[in-house]
């Protein structure tokens, strides 16, 4: 018993110093009751999501700021930041007017040639250069929103380039801050992103904090049932897992693919009885000791993206620790 109760310690205490420095980001896209379901929430509910926020003094970051302060280690508790997708135009017309009645910020994450070519779904760069400031920031979606995964390295350094280039001519935006198309990327393109000096995030979602790939942060996507308050309560809530670094590629040859965490402390037995992995069809879960756990699909992922995800009950009540894996099947048409 009185071993339990000493890694039961560790284990609080460890987690305690991993979420002291922690950030949930939320991703967005559409925000209209008349725009595809699966992309979109209304801002009714958008509403309610920043009026939550505000009576329950949540800590509503800019996303720049938020990555310096990571990088400094002094993360507010209770720290979110607000971020969409594509740039489109219900962005400026019913989420920027929430926000500002609120006063909380949000980052855009642009793809540039829909905006140049005029879509009328898009935002126009006067409509952006308008909402500009500590509300609304504008990032880096690449051009077109391809798949990076079909393009090559040189085309990929085209994306994101181009797309820079375009967000300095437009808004003299300089930093260099990336959404992936689709959520998708490699080893391999991680590693050129890095290069290229950029902070990146995916689709996958999870708490950013210091064991976080700098080149692979993650978001909860913010649609659909997602979006409905109770999910809401929960994700903006959530606590990163105590696990070590990993270095993931996401791009699988085995199928079903293989997850391995490894806890930063031995878990206990009501801890690992407590922890809940999550695949479609069920996943398998083997220990090896206390401190390392394998889990695998039981069934092979038959989508071009599929995700595991685990959850484990905090410390504190009502906060679960949550870690996100997205796998992509390349052999799978878009």
């Amino acid at each position: 018993m009185f071993k339990l109760l000493i890694l039961a310690f560790l284990f609080a205490s460890t987690a305690s110093a991993a979420t002291n420095n922690s950030c949930v980001v939320l991703q967005y896209h559409h925000f209209s009751d008349t725009t595809p379901k699966s992309t979109s929430i209304s801002p009714a509910l958008f509403e309610q999501h920043l009026q939550h926020l505000k009576e329950n003094n949540f800590n509503v970051l800019k996303l720049a700021t938020m990555l310096r302060r990571l990088d400094e280690g002094n993360l507010p508790d209770k720290c979110v930041v607000l971020t969409a997708d594509d740039g489109y135009r219900s962005i400026a017309e019913n989420a920027h007017p929430l926000l500002k009645k609120y006063q909380m910020p949000m980052s855009v994450f642009i793809a540039s040639k829909p905006v140049d070519k005029k879509y009328t779904a898009m935002m126009t760069w006067q409509q952006m250069r308008d909402i500009q400031g500590d509300i609304m920031q504008f990032y880096n979606h690449g051009i077109d929103h391809s798949y990076f995964l079909k393009l090559d390295k040189a085309q990929i350094q085209a994306q994101i380039n181009q797309a820079q280039n375009r967000l300095n001519q437009e808004l003299n935006q300089r930093e260099k801050i990336l959404a992936y198309p689709y959520g998708e990327a490699s080893l391999p393109i991680l590693k050129q992103v890095r290069k290229l000096g950029y902070s990146a995030f995916g689709q996958h979602s999870g708490v950013v904090s210091n064991t976080s790939n700098r080149q692979h942060l993650p978001r909860f996507p913010m649609a659909a049932h997602y979006a409905k308050m109770p999910n809401f309560k929960t994700k903006i809530n959530t606590l990163p897992m105590p696990i070590k670094a990993q270095n993931i590629n996401p791009i699988f040859e085995k199928n079903p693919p293989t997850l391995t965490l490894e806890f930063t402390q031995p878990l206990n037995k009501h801890q690992k009885a407590n922890l809940q992995c999550f695949a479609n069809g069920g996943v398998t879960m083997a220990w090896q000791g206390n401190q390392k756990v394998e889990i695998t699909a039981k069934k092979k992922l038959t989508q071009r993206r599929s995700k595991y995800n685990c959850t484990l009950p905090s410390e504190q009540k009502g906060r679960y620790h949550w870690h996100s894996v997205q796998w992509i099947n390349s052999s799978i048409a878009k």
